[in-house]
């Protein structure tokens, strides 16, 4: 009798371990093709959705830069053109007039002024000049806005990729302590490689919202100098103008 189980015994010792083996190999298989980059994405769970928002709001905000933070919203040759022959003939109405209609920011600024002076008439240069400083700054504010809400989007999205890390991997540990499997290992790893999707997601997200926020920084910084350049010009001649009327019998 112990003639027949010995080999039986062995042959079971022997298979034990192959059959885990094909086991594991078969779960592996498994995982491997459930590996795709919709299904990663869809068992990251609920945190992709504000993710993808912020990756939508991340995209709107930047074309609508490259739209906006351009030299033409400043300045534009046809506008210095247009406005000097109203310089020369020292028409104030008539610079009220064109300004009002255009969009550029010079323009705006110039407007300012020009309805600053209808109220006061009388006021010196060191009033024209603090009217068309704080209205340049509003300006400036604006176009600087634009550029820090793609920021706030650059540091949101890691943060909300790393929350989602977060509940990944203690929802994976809930699972593994509620099943009693010699796959608790395995399931662990499949668990924390799917919750780092959404860091992935985060990181890429707020990588590049940072990328572009770092090129529409320096756009801006150049637009504001132009505007600057301009203004200051602009309202010197104002000054000017305003003294000639003034001096005048």
């Amino acid at each position: 009798m112990k003639r027949f189980l010995l080999p039986g015994v062995v042959l079971l010792l022997a298979t034990v371990p192959a059959l885990a083996q094909t086991s594991s190999t078969d779960a592996v298989t498994e995982m491997n093709r459930d590996t795709t980059l919709l299904n990663m994405i869809s068992a990251a769970g609920w945190v992709m959705i504000p993710l993808a928002l912020a990756s939508i709001v991340a995209f709107t905000l930047i074309i609508y830069c490259f739209a906006t933070l351009t030299e033409k919203s400043i300045t534009t040759p046809e506008l210095l053109e247009r406005m000097e022959p109203f310089f020369e003939n020292e028409d104030l109405d008539g610079l009220a007039v064109y300004v009002s209609e255009r969009p550029q920011a010079t323009a705006r600024i110039v407007d300012r002024i020009l309805k600053f002076l209808e109220r006061h008439p009388d006021a010196d240069a060191e009033s024209i000049k603090a009217v068309a400083e704080t209205e340049g700054n509003r300006i400036a504010a604006r176009l600087n806005q634009r550029v820090l809400y793609i920021m706030d989007v650059g540091v949101l999205a890691p943060m909300l990729g790393l929350f989602g890390t977060v509940v990944g991997i203690l929802s994976s540990f809930g699972h593994i302590a509620q099943q009693a499997s010699p796959m608790r290992t395995m399931l662990l790893a499949g668990g924390v490689s799917q919750a780092l999707v959404s860091t992935s997601a985060g990181l890429i997200v707020g990588i590049t919202a940072m990328a572009f926020y770092a090129y529409f920084r320096g756009r801006v910084g150049n637009l504001i100098s132009i505007l600057e350049a301009e203004a200051t010009l602009l309202t010197q001649e104002l000054i000017l103008l305003c003294r000639r009327h003034r001096l005048a019998p």
